[in-house]
């Protein structure tokens, strides 16, 4: 019995990657997340890192994907919690996971890429975010997204979606020179459940740095 059940938190660590951002990650959780283009994904995922870099460890996953040291030095100086890594299999996947430390942020970049993903392997990845009290992160970046049915296209990059507690797409337009980050939220925790919907948030301050 007692490997099925433990006594409930009331408190977890939390974390957005920037305030106005419409969900909150929790330890223990998964977001899948996906960018129609480039500047969406680099804003939600660097300062994403930069901000959790301020409460421990983060581990950022991909194929043949890294982040750029540069571009990130100018959200934090203090880079020393960062660890970066090569995966290309939801094998791979598995085994680092394995050896993260308890807590800490994952992301996982071009996820739908990795080869041998299945519903079995992402239920694997579920037990190890449950078991090490994991923030983990599951992106991807398309050029076409069939944004008349994101359900079908979250069971097609992520094959389990129900066992996500986040699932967004992000965006972002501009006009003369300012740029808002639109983001459709299809899943959220109980918590936040009102959440759901589209969202439009101006982010200029946040584009600037990286621009």
């Amino acid at each position: 019995m007692a490997m099925f059940f433990k006594p409930a938190e009331a408190q977890v660590r939390e974390l957005k990657p920037f305030e106005g951002f419409p969900v909150t990650l929790r330890e223990g959780s998964m977001a899948g997340v996906v960018a129609t283009d480039k500047l969406a994904g680099v804003v939600f995922l660097y300062h994403l890192v930069a901000k959790a870099l301020e409460g421990g460890p983060v581990y950022h996953l991909g194929p043949g994907v890294s982040l750029s040291i540069p571009l990130l030095k100018r959200l934090t100086a203090d880079l020393s919690n960062l660890y970066m890594g090569k995966v290309y299999s939801s094998e791979e996947l598995v085994g680092a996971l394995n050896l993260v430390q308890d807590g800490s942020l994952v992301v996982v970049s071009l996820f739908p890429t990795l080869l041998n993903r299945s519903a079995e392997a992402l239920v694997e990845i579920r037990r190890l975010v449950d078991g090490k009290g994991l923030m983990l992160v599951l992106g991807h970046e398309v050029m076409a997204l069939n944004e008349l049915d994101l359900p079908g296209e979250f069971g097609r990059f992520f094959l389990v979606p129900e066992i996500f507690e986040i699932l967004a797409v992000l965006r972002v337009s501009s006009y003369r020179g300012h740029y808002r980050l639109n983001t459709t939220l299809l899943r959220a925790p109980p918590e936040e459940v009102s959440a759901i919907g589209d969202h439009s948030l101006p982010v200029d301050s946040l584009v600037k740095p990286l621009l």
